[in-house]
């Protein structure tokens, strides 16, 4: 008899962090599940540690491929009839896969997004979670996605939504999770927010580089032919008209971060209400703005201070892109 829940989980140079993971997925107190490891052709001993654990845990090898074509090869060769991924750097609590189905089958037609702890450089600190604050409403999710990513990759969802909206687009390297939520959403799927924090999602910021510009354009992508992909509504259109028109919210919000460390307050404010205007889902966006549009030279250096002392807690250095 088939699982009823595959957890898919891309690796690539891993050695250092799939360990965990893998014990983590095998000792939930769900145990109707089986792990499939695609092994992006690592190097390292990452293919060697997945061998290495007994259970319900199959080992896929393939030739580096990126980990949109990883994760497609994974849905694949999945046997359950509900599908979710657990990154090679990740750790679920053993009650993460419980809750996931619980809440799938108390809803009708949904998919069902985890929340998590995030692990920084500087540690954990219980107060910076995945998800904080209201999450969208069903009506409001089409313009939400539309505004960033919404749904973790730790989400729970029905393996024949592959075959209604089609597998992870694997040109891409960086937004392939987004684009695919995306598409779940504009074909009528909703999504249900399992609060409790019962998982650690690794965040690993990047050094300053001709990379970042490189991040920007593909994130920005999303929204190449969108209109004849979705039958967008006309306020959908205006927001995609004006996210083409200048430069995103991740950089309006990184350009923001800048002014501030340098005392320039009032740029910094522009930056931030720019930003926030563009993607209101993101609370922390819309409270820099807010703080300080009113009065940025008197409230930008409690908001400064405060902004270093996150980032020094969090161990960003200033250049870090996130």
């Amino acid at each position: 008899m088939n699982p009823r829940v595959s957890v898919v989980m891309p690796a690539f140079q891993a050695e250092n962090t799939i360990g965990a993971a893998i014990s983590s997925v095998l000792r939930q107190t769900y145990r109707d599940l089986e792990l499939v490891v695609v092994d992006d052709g690592s190097t390292d001993a990452t293919a060697a540690i997945a061998e290495a654990h007994q259970g319900p845990i199959r080992l896929i090898r393939q030739e580096n491929s990126g980990v949109a074509v990883a994760r497609n090869r994974g849905i694949d060769a999945a046997s359950g009839e509900l599908i979710t991924f657990c990154d090679a750097d990740d750790f679920l609590f053993d009650e993460h896969l419980e809750t996931l189905v619980a809440n799938y089958e108390a809803h009708e037609d949904v998919i069902v997004t985890a929340n998590a702890f995030l692990l920084f450089p500087g540690g954990i600190e219980r107060s910076r979670l995945r998800y904080k604050g209201r999450f969208p409403s069903f009506d409001e999710q089409r313009l939400a996605i539309l505004e960033q990513n919404i749904v973790s990759i730790q989400t729970l969802f029905p393996a024949r939504l592959v075959e209604e909206i089609g597998s992870f687009a694997m040109a891409k390297k960086r937004a392939e999770d987004w684009d695919f939520w995306m598409r779940a959403i504009f074909t009528g799927k909703r999504v249900v927010l399992a609060r409790k924090p019962l998982s650690i999602v690794r965040i690993v910021p990047t050094g300053l580089s001709s990379d970042r510009e490189a991040m920007d354009a593909e994130v920005e992508m999303v929204y190449d032919g969108i209109e004849d992909r979705f039958q967008l509504t006309e306020r959908e259109l205006e927001y995609v008209r004006r996210r083409r028109a200048g430069p995103g919210p991740r950089k309006l919000g990184r350009e923001g971060d800048a002014a501030l460390r340098a005392g320039r307050y009032g740029e910094a404010a522009r930056r931030y209400r720019e930003a926030a205007s563009l993607c209101p889902s993101e609370r922390m966006l819309v409270w820099k703005a807010r703080v300080m549009t009113p009065a940025p030279r008197l409230t930008g250096p409690f908001v400064r201070t405060r902004q270093l002392r996150i980032e020094r807690q969090l161990g960003f250095e200033k250049d870090h892109v996130r």
